[in-house]
């Protein structure tokens, strides 16, 4: 019998994005309960469209996320802008470099490992002088990658090309399966996920902390920690793909805990 067969299993990630993960599951007979937590807006402002019509000045962009690839190139189209032949992209996530891709253009650097810490370091021991960068982000992204920038004293610009928004439809439906302790296992993409988990259990007494609890990566695992979650997992590569392994790893041996 499949390890996850029966197994009630939460999404939180958005709808589109959570359609590979959710076969995963569903295809070893796990039960997907899906409640996409956040949502995304293009924010086509004209600050930025000022910033992308002078693109042509920039070495680098830095992408951290598929969305900030689909709305950086959504933006560009908006703005009627060309990608300059000479601009490169620094990237991290194999999910990145395919949205890359499907937008027509090959990372010229990615990181072995997939965390914005990696990225800067490796990025500056290869080009320690890389010219003008351009670091594209989601009105939620963390400062890791800016304050690197700082403090290596490169001339950088950071445009939020979305707005990362919570999806308040789904707040009664989580709450009832907790309440009906209906789920086996949590999953959460991103701290923003968990951040807007917690604020749906804040105040009933059933709010799956005690659930296991599985992150795509340490900054996402370290915040459900912070929140009080007891059993969180994180897998070493930090990829859906990777997560769903984890999953099965863990109920296969469910038995022996």
């Amino acid at each position: 019998m499949n390890a996850l067969q029966g197994k009630s299993i939460l999404i939180t990630r958005e709808k589109s994005q959570a359609e590979p993960f959710t076969e995963l599951i569903e295809g070893h007979g796990g039960v997907v309960y899906q409640a996409p937590l956040l949502t995304f807006q293009l924010n086509d402002s004209g600050s930025n469209r000022q910033i992308l019509y002078h693109l042509h000045d920039y070495s680098w962009v830095f992408l951290t996320s598929s969305n900030g690839v689909k709305f950086f190139f959504e933006l560009l189209s908006n703005s009627d802008v060309a990608v300059p032949a000479h601009l490169r992209f620094a990237i991290i996530g194999e999910k990145t470099e395919q949205m890359l891709i499907q937008h027509g253009h090959r990372a010229d650097f990615m990181p072995d490992r997939f965390n914005a810490s990696s990225m800067v370091s490796q990025f500056f021991e290869r080009y320690p002088r890389p010219g003008k960068l351009l670091y594209i982000r989601g009105s939620r992204s963390r400062d890791v990658i800016p304050g690197a920038f700082k403090e290596k004293g490169v001339f950088f610009q950071s445009i939020t090309v979305y707005d990362t928004l919570l999806v308040k439809d789904e707040h009664e439906q989580v709450k009832g399966w907790l309440e009906k302790d209906i789920l086996d296992a949590l999953t959460f993409t991103s701290p923003s996920t968990i951040h807007a988990y917690m604020s749906i259990v804040r105040n009933i007494e059933l709010n799956g902390l005690d659930l296991p609890c599985f992150c795509i990566g340490p900054t996402t695992a370290e915040t459900a920690r912070r929140y009080g979650f007891k059993h969180v997992f994180t897998p070493e590569l930090y990829t859906v793909d990777s997560m769903f392994a984890q999953l099965v790893h863990y109920f296969s041996y469910e038995g022996e805990r």
